[in-house]
């Protein structure tokens, strides 16, 4: 028997299908900028973003004067909406992975870095009505792989940590998780995951 209480899942890579490449590559087209230029910005500022420091109008203007566009600082188009909605695609079998989970009685919740455009579109395409938990790194103030949303997470909900099992799509989130005492699994694909619950003795 399972000692596994709570799934935690990230959205961009797991929920939805999102590569942050996608919307460098679009502002670099559209803005006639070095790719290379944008990603050392987005290196740059994006925790903060995703932290709540900024909201998503500093954050370009940040991006603008890194990469000395004029044409980016005078821009007043919400950028993830349009990027996002654009490319972003919704994983209706992680979804109802996650539904048959909670209906099989799992707690389920959500652990994402997010920003509040993208939670907003993510709302629209209703893909987390039916999470218990969700915390949203923008709200938190803290963004993965910082240990202190994970130490937020163990502190807000009622399961121990070893209790919990978290899915996240990038290697330094899941080890980050896993140092705070949280069993974790890269998720590569759909096929993949539903065999790395089977080995934690996860069904639905």
């Amino acid at each position: 028997m399972t000692k596994t209480k709570c799934i935690l899942f990230d959205i961009g890579g797991v929920l939805v299908d999102w590569h942050m490449s996608w919307i460098t590559s679009e502002v670099s087209k559209r803005f006639d900028i070095s790719e290379d230029l944008i990603i050392s910005a987005f290196d740059e500022h994006l925790h903060k973003l995703d932290s709540g420091k900024i909201d998503e109008f500093d954050f370009w203007q940040n991006i603008a004067i890194d990469t000395k566009s004029d044409l980016l600082k005078n821009n007043k188009e919400s950028l993830w909406d349009t990027y996002f909605r654009k490319n972003a695609i919704p994983k209706h079998d992680v979804k109802k992975l996650s539904i048959d989970l909670k209906n099989n009685g799992f707690t389920i919740g959500i652990i994402s870095n997010i920003e509040k455009v993208t939670h907003t579109i993510v709302d629209d395409w209703d893909m987390l009505s039916h999470f218990e938990h969700k915390f949203m790194s923008y709200q938190i103030g803290f963004s993965k792989p910082d240990p202190r949303i994970y130490e937020h997470v163990i502190q807000k909900l009622p399961y121990c940590a070893d209790e919990m099992l978290f899915i996240d799509d990038k290697p330094s989130n899941v080890e980050s998780a896993k140092n705070c005492g949280i069993s974790s699994i890269h998720f590569t694909n759909f096929d993949n995951l539903q065999s790395s619950l089977e080995q934690f003795g996860v069904t639905t």
